[in-house]
């Protein structure tokens, strides 16, 4: 890059900068827009652009940063338009204007107007201030929590409705535009499928190989990519960075101490979205601890095979998991779906904030949770406790004891092979057992219906306080009330069943 260009851009930051207190925070800052604006600069000259236009075009990208700015300096909205103000008359002191009796001054120019003084409204090209705010700033329009603009992104009345491009959401739903018709979807499949391509399809700009000799615990962050991790074909670990832009500035940074290694995302720029995907590849030697953070971004997880515990959190973003056998896995996704599939360790531990869970073909020690969304569980060996606070639960032949609850929704359990505890607070429950190896126990608000293999010996406490009891044809009974029905299925019982339900009946098969 010529150094008359750089140069030039320096001196335009530190005009943007002026009003503000210097602080090693904004020398940083500045340096890093600097960064970001001289590759802008490059890549609009090498398509052609012509040097003075395409510096123009790079600061147009930069837009609005007095947030950026204020957020660097601590300083107030009061505070940075007052610097600006003084700057700005100082540098047109030299500068005739008009006043008239109302108290309105203007330039000759007529690009600057102020009308009430320095907290009134302040017109100057295309941005309008009022009391020491921005309320239109070229193409951004802020009228507080009631309208915002910014570009083709609008928000209206604090997000209840909002556009961005040809996105359109209200209340939080997407709305898809189909004709003359419109239908709601929680997700638009074609968006879906054509950023995964995208994705896909981002071109390998860095490899890095680190050995794992004495390494037993590898920390990974990447606060804003698409992350795979799988098998390594070598001794090492091997990490594949794929970006839409090429700059050694947003290569990983890694750091080895003792027997930890940590590997972050590098810089991000902030003129323009950066697309991200990381390849990590694992050695069958590494053992320890893999500490992963996707932040915002995929997850994916295959074909493991090692003594390791991974432990792996996406903020937003789904969490896939296939074919792997660990030491342990603890998997976390804030807002995001999680899907295990033919997964094997000592413990697994699946959780969502915000987002279904479904873990099939399992061995292992199982925990799964989600506080909004629906749990499915499905051909599990081990024992479980799978707990949802509003969401469905569904368990389908698992083997062990089990525990479920729900606290907003239906619990259903078929083919279990074990005992259990069961709790629905609101919403029906249902229990197929085709093997009672330990006591079960169920209450509930609703109706409870338990279906146990006819081959099957067991005692039976059975309460209902409002509703009424049904049993199979042939029990020996030591209480036969309407709502509460005591006695046993079978010779030689060994397991306890009990169930309690508040409103509703009891239907034992």
């Amino acid at each position: 890059m010529d150094e008359k260009v750089t140069l030039e851009i320096r001196t335009r930051m530190d005009q943007l900068c002026s009003g503000y207190p210097a602080s090693r925070d904004l020398t940083e800052l500045k340096e890093e827009l600097v960064a970001d604006l001289t590759e802008a600069v490059s890549e609009k000259i090498n398509q052609g652009m012509a040097v003075d236009a395409a510096i123009d075009a790079a600061m147009a990208q930069l837009g609005d940063i007095d947030s950026l700015l204020k957020e660097a300096t601590g300083t107030t909205n009061a505070q940075s338009e007052t610097t600006h103000e003084a700057n700005h008359e100082s540098r047109n002191a030299d500068q005739s204007r008009e006043a008239d009796d109302d108290g309105v001054f203007a330039d000759h120019n007529g690009d600057d107007v102020r009308i009430g003084g320095r907290n009134g409204l302040h017109i100057h090209g295309d941005q309008i201030t009022w009391h020491g705010k921005k309320i239109i700033d070229h193409d951004r329009v802020h009228l507080g929590n009631l309208v915002q603009v910014d570009g083709d992104h609008v928000r209206v009345a604090d997000g209840l409705v909002d556009v961005d491009g040809d996105n359109v959401r209200i209340a939080g739903q997407k709305i898809v535009s189909t004709g003359n018709h419109r239908h709601e979807t929680s997700w638009d499949q074609t968006a879906k499928q054509t950023f995964r391509t995208y994705v896909e399809s981002l071109k390998l700009v860095n490899t890095r190989h680190f050995p794992v000799t004495d390494l037993q615990q590898l920390v990974i962050n990447y606060p804003d990519a698409a992350i795979k991790l799988g098998p390594s074909a070598q001794d090492q670990i091997v990490v594949n960075e794929y970006m839409s832009r090429d700059n050694p500035r947003y290569y990983l940074q890694a750091d080895r101490s003792a027997d930890r290694l940590t590997l972050h995302q590098g810089d991000r720029p902030r003129l323009w979205p950066l697309h991200i995907r990381a390849e990590i590849f694992l050695p069958a030697s590494l053992t320890g601890k893999v500490q992963l953070d996707a932040g915002n971004g995929s997850l994916e997880i295959s074909d493991l095979n090692q003594a390791a515990t991974v432990e792996a959190h996406a903020t937003n973003g789904s969490v896939k998991l296939f074919n792997n056998q660990l030491a342990g896995v603890q998997v976390q996704a804030t807002n995001g779906s999680v899907r295990v599939d033919q997964i094997t360790a000592a413990t697994v531990q699946v959780s969502s904030q915000n987002g279904s869970v479904g873990v099939r073909h399992g061995q292992g020690q199982l925990t799964v949770t989600s506080h909004n969304g629906s749990l499915r569980i499905a051909d599990f060996q081990g024992d479980g406790q799978v707990t949802s606070h509003n969401g469905s639960v569904q368990v389908d032949g698992l083997t062990g004891q089990l525990t479920g609850s729900t606290d907003n929704g239906s619990l259903t359990v078929r083919q279990l092979r074990g005992g259990g505890t069961f709790h629905a607070h609101h919403g029906s429950l249902t229990v197929d057992v085709a093997q009672l190896t330990g006591d079960l126990a169920a209450d509930g608000a609703g109706n409870v219906d338990l279906t146990i293999a006819p081959d099957q010996a067991y005692r039976f406490d059975l309460k209902t306080r409002h509703g009424h009891v049904a049993l199979p044809q042939v029990v020996h009974l030591n209480l036969n009330d309407d709502q509460h029905k005591i006695g046993t299925v079978g010779d030689a019982a060994q397991h306890q069943v009990t169930v309690v339900t508040t409103n509703g009946n009891v239907h034992l098969k």
